[in-house]
């Protein structure tokens, strides 16, 4: 019996080390810690990782992200065909692609293609979310199940685990090259305003510690305070917020520019203030702290420039 547990025991320390030495190529040996793996990934994938992931509650971006990272190094590998046929920065199959292509997803090609990013991304979390992954109940199966290896699976899960526990790309640098394209003194205040409240927690009603003393914000109380702060009063609320200013097109965002979710003219439940490349400082929900995240999302409804 020790025996056994001695040859099993090596095993398993054989497995690990030939799953995690890809992380040690990516994020250095350890010893100093990881890098940061959101930089890594490039800003057009990470978006469309969130948004695909969204379409399935209980399946992390990060999967997707770690799927993307072995398949395709997210889309950067010069040959994107495999010895088995499977096409694309995820790497599907074109039957099985087929199944899962439509709806076409927004910035999707028409027609539906397993080489657009946009596509792959949304077409591999519907299979995922079908295979287990809706509502987190097995996600390591719903890997195993797009790719039968338990080697694969194991790297996918701990690249996820990484990517999950790295913030993305660093603030200060995003808001200091935003700054420079603000179209106003005033979106550049609110701008540097918002960005200082970066880690400070969502509250709900709150306006944070300048104005009412409370510990953090909620969505529109960040927005408002950072305006304010700027010199410009702003309503209270989202849905108020996006009445105000001058309507702004996806294609034309600025630094400072307030981008919207849900859905206009009826009820706006999220707000954010944008930065630059595909970026925007928010106060996302309960639990989580002001941060950046990827401006697109499923519900996107639109954006106003105030001042």
């Amino acid at each position: 019996m020790l025996l056994l547990v001695v040859l099993l025991s090596a095993a398993a320390s054989a497995v690990v080390s030939a799953v995690t030495s890809p992380l040690d190529d990516l994020f250095g040996s350890g010893k100093g810690g990881f890098s940061d793996a959101a930089g890594e990934i490039p800003s057009g994938m990470f978006a469309l990782y969130h948004q695909a992931a969204a379409g399935c509650p209980g399946l992390p971006w990060s999967v997707l992200a770690g799927i993307g990272k072995v398949e395709s190094d997210h889309g950067r590998a010069a040959v994107q065909v495999s010895s088995a046929g499977a096409l694309g920065p995820m790497q599907m199959l074109p039957a099985m692609f087929g199944a899962y292509a439509l709806p076409v997803p927004p910035g999707g090609a028409v027609p539906a293609s397993p080489w657009d990013p946009a596509d792959a991304a949304f077409a591999a979390a519907r299979i995922l979310c079908r295979d287990g992954a809706a509502r987190g109940r097995d996600v390591p199966g719903a890997v195993f199940a797009y790719n039968h290896d338990r080697g694969y699976v194991a790297r996918v899960l701990e690249l996820a685990d990484v990517y999950a526990a790295t913030p993305p790309p660093v603030a200060d640098a995003l808001v200091i090259a935003a700054a420079r394209q603000a179209p106003s003194h005033a979106a550049r205040m609110a701008l540097d305003y918002a960005a200082a409240q970066i880690g400070q927690p969502y509250v709900w009603g709150g306006d944070g510690p300048d104005r009412t003393g409370e510990a953090g914000f909620d969505c529109s109380g960040l927005t408002q305070s950072a305006y304010q702060a700027a010199g410009i009063e702003i309503p209270r609320t989202a849905t108020a917020q996006f009445s105000t200013g001058r309507k702004v097109e996806r294609e034309s965002l600025l630094p400072g520019d307030l981008v919207f979710y849900g859905t206009a003219g009826v009820f706006l439940h999220h707000v954010a203030m944008y930065v630059s490349d595909g970026y925007a400082i928010d106060a996302p929900r309960p639990g989580a702290h002001v941060r950046l995240d990827p401006v697109d999302a499923p519900d996107y409804a639109g954006a106003v420039r105030e001042g």
